[in-house]
């Protein structure tokens, strides 16, 4: 993904300007997906998406 090091530095500012305080794992989604929205052109990278937020929880949870 050639903009890569763009999209983490959209992701951090729009993470630290997130107004509310109390939400749940869908509105971590909810945001971390407004910035994303912008760089997913089809199916199959948001499949790839979904493939690689699988594969880090499986590493922090001890699933893989």
């Amino acid at each position: 993904m050639s903009n890569f090091k763009n999209i983490l530095e959209e992701l951090k500012k729009h993470l630290e300007n997130v107004k509310y305080k109390d939400g749940d794992l869908s509105d971590v989604g909810n945001e971390i997906g407004i910035v994303l929205g912008n760089y997913i052109e089809n199916e199959q990278e948001f499949k790839e998406l979904v493939t690689g937020i699988r594969h880090g929880i499986s590493l922090t949870n001890g699933t893989h």
